[in-house]
């Protein structure tokens, strides 16, 4: 290295990075045992490196504890390798510590696709580094740290010399600034950060390729200063980390061993017990498991709960009142600091029963006691078919926490996360397409959430989700052995018969359609809308084939049949409605519209949706004024029902058994039976084909339904057996 004057930055080609340490003269006669010794031992130089810049570290961590407690960001800044690392950190940290991801960030040159590849030149651009820090914003409490190995890397000072002259609510330099190099004297050490720290690893082991031990400095310092700051913000107790979520099998085990540990000496079994309402005899791993859901999920809260007996609000503001720090939560405890233990007798509380109707287009959950349904939420799609397991599982947890937040202010239950339910009757679209190993892991996951057994379905049931109407048939049966037949036409159709045993069982007796929109769903509110959609674009070919043969006419007379021809195929009222319904701008745009996925839109919900269209040019409300664009829209919309309509007509028929429709319950259900007019048109299709029921029976709202009929149930009954056929 050659002499530099004092405050002088060296030459690319003079930097310690770049020079050619004395153990390459020999490197390529080397045996590869030698060849690897050599590296491993150039390898070993790093923490010596690290060693002395260790006081500077130490007080940036402490500087960046409250910034980070009070909501302040960390940001990275690096390019290539350096900015791998700090992705690498920050993506880390939200499953290790459950902490917000936006709360850390990695600036890498070149944008998000530096991350995979190499972006030639993103390094270079200086202005581009001070560009990525004004689009960021950043705010009093924030903190930026550059990584450069050589110190001069122009898009890590471009951002740095914009975080350190930032002016941040009228206070200079308010944003906290650090700069990590492996050069000195170096130019990102000379632009005011607060914290430069050097570490000189020395020549590299390949002249120049910082990846080496300039990588691992970068990614040791990295570690370090996050680890370390998680742990002052109380994200671990004694070396564990207690701020994990469990989102696997993986993190399940580690979660029930750190629970485990914490209440090392604690009435943990008592405890969890008492608050799942479980008995004690209950092995300990399931418990635990079941506490860790009912804590949403978070090991730390299970921890507090399980070593002090509070209930989950107490314990989470207990939590709260110590920063979230289990360690001083846990010394609280020890020091026998008052803790009040809130009971709720089982007595004064009222019981509380969950039904769940999780569908292809939504979850909707409904929550009763025996007065009737106190609490409804709706969340997305839950089908197992186009979901895993463990999205279904998130999905109907957001949606009950959605509906127990939404109980009545009085209801006690309000104070839990997650109630206690004396009964669960979950219907899951897809459910029934499941094999054993996955049906068995489906229901272990909704006992561990709901802290309920399937075992005898005495507290949980498990089904498809139109089985959820083999209920109507149990209330409304007038004698053993009549049956029932629920059609459902909603965003899909299918249509399921059920029967009432002479016990008083019901049991699913047979099946038609419900094959998805790929194969089948005639019927449904998606092939209403692609009929509407294809009537609409064949409307659209014959215009434009028509003005394409207007100019290829030699004749008069055939230029005047091109132009009919146009005015045949000229827009409807009906193609006016579905292109504004969809928010083209003309009809053009309407089959990309529906089959684009951008912003996460779903084609065959897109297509669905358009069934309302037509469901409204066929009835529309008596109050609007009649016209001739829309009689010819109320025209073409009732053939597209017509048809479907007699589609829904025939999955009903071919359940029926000869003679027998006057000793059946039509039970009647989805958004498509809620329109009346569609559901007149379907029962009057029915009368055409001499099936006459006993009985018609619309339910719009299944899940309100089921709740109730579960709360009506005798105590010691379960709810409506159809586990040998789903």
């Amino acid at each position: 290295m050659g002499d530099f004057g004092h405050g002088q930055e060296p030459g690319l080609g003079n930097l310690l990075t770049e020079a050619i340490g004395r153990e390459a003269e020999d490197m390529d006669s080397l045996s590869t045992l030698s060849l690897c010794q050599r590296f491993q031992q150039e390898e070993s130089r790093v923490p010596d490196a690290i060693a002395p810049c260790l006081d500077t570290v130490a007080s940036l961590i402490d500087d960046m504890t409250p910034r980070l407690r009070a909501g302040g960001r960390l940001i990275y800044v690096g390019a290539g390798n350096s900015g791998r690392i700090a992705q690498m950190d920050c993506a880390e940290l939200p499953v290790t510590f459950s902490v917000d991801p936006r709360q850390f960030v990695a600036v890498i040159a070149g944008g998000p696709r530096a991350v995979g590849e190499a972006v030639e030149g993103a390094e270079d651009a200086r202005r581009d580094g001070e560009a990525a820090m004004d689009a960021l914003r950043l705010a009093p409490h924030d903190i930026v740290i550059g990584i450069s190995a050589s110190g001069r890397t122009p898009f890590v000072l471009g951002a740095m010399q914009r975080a350190v002259r930032r002016d941040v609510g009228g206070v200079r330099g308010g944003v906290l600034t650090a700069a990590l190099t492996n050069a000195q004297p170096s130019a990102v050490g000379r632009l005011g950060v607060d914290y430069c720290i050097t570490a000189l690893v020395g020549p590299e082991f390949v002249a120049g390729s910082t990846r080496l031990k300039a990588g691992s400095c970068a990614k040791q310092l990295l570690t370090m200063i996050s680890t370390c700051c998680m742990v002052r913000l109380g994200k671990t107790y004694r070396g564990l980390m207690v701020d994990v979520r469990v989102d696997n099998e993986k993190l399940r085990v580690r979660g029930r061993r750190i629970v485990r540990q914490v209440c090392r000496g604690k009435d943990l079994q008592k405890n969890a017990a008492a608050l799942l309402r479980l008995d004690q005899e209950t092995a300990l791993d399931d418990l635990i498991d079941a506490l860790i859901v009912r804590c949403g999920g978070s090991v730390k809260l299970a921890c507090a709960v399980g070593a002090s007996g509070l209930d989950l609000s107490d314990a989470k503001r207990r939590l709260q009142d110590v920063h979230g720090c289990l360690s001083d939560f846990i010394s609280s405890l020890e020091r026998g600091c008052p803790l009040t233990v809130v009971s709720v007798s089982p007595e004064k509380t009222p019981r509380l029963f969950l039904a769940i109707d999780g569908g292809g287009t939504k979850c909707a959950v409904s929550i009763s006691t025996a007065q009737g349904v106190v609490a409804k939420a709706v969340t997305g799609p839950c089908n197992l078919h186009s979901a895993s397991l463990t999205g279904v599982v998130e999905e109907i947890r957001t949606a009950v926490l959605k509906a127990v937040a939404s109980l009545p202010p009085e209801s006690p239950h309000r104070r839990a996360s997650m109630p206690n339910f004396c009964r669960v009757w979950a219907g899951i679209a897809g459910f029934h397409h499941l094999g054993p190993p996955q049906t068995d892991k489906f229901a272990r996951a909704l006992e561990r959430l709901f802290g309920v057994s399937a075992k005898d379905g005495s507290s949980l049931r498990l089904t498809c989700d139109t089985s959820l109407l083999s209920c109507c048939l149990a209330e409304e049966a007038e004698e053993d052995g009549e049956a029932g037949i629920a059609l459902v036409a909603g965003t899909g159709s299918v249509a399921i018969a059920f029967r009432k045993t002479a016990s008083g069982e019901v049991v699913q007796g047979g099946r038609a359609g419900g094959w998805g929109h790929l194969v089948g769903d005639d019927g449904s509110a998606f092939a209403i809308g692609k009929r509407a959609l294809q009537s609409v674009l064949r409307r659209r070919e014959g215009q434009d084939n028509g003005a394409v043969a207007g100019t290829m006419c030699e004749t008069a007379a055939a230029a005047a049949a091109a132009a009919a021809a146009r005015a045949c195929a000229s827009p409807s009222a009906l193609e006016a409605d579905v292109v504004r319904h969809l928010r083209c701008s003309d009809a053009a745009d309407l089959l990309s519209t529906v089959l684009s996925t951008a912003g996460g839109s779903v084609p065959r919900l897109v297509m669905g949706s358009l069934a309302r269209v037509v469901t409204r040019a066929a009835f529309p409300p008596s109050s609007s004024p009649a016209v001739d664009e829309d009689e010819g829209a109320r025209t073409e919309a009732a053939e597209i029902l017509h048809e479907a309509a007699g589609h829904l007509v025939s999955l009903v028929a071919r359940l029926v058994r000869l003679g027998e429709a006057s000793r059946t319950v039509l039970i009647l259900s989805g958004a498509l039976m809620g329109v009346e007019g569609y559901r007149e048109l379907v029962l009057q299709k029915c009368r055409e084909q001499g099936l006459c029921f006993r009985k018609i029976k619309v339910i719009t709202d299944v899940s309100g339904y089921v709740a109730s009929h579960l709360a009506n149930l005798p105590l010691n009954e379960p709810a409506t057996d159809l586990s040998t056929t789903q």
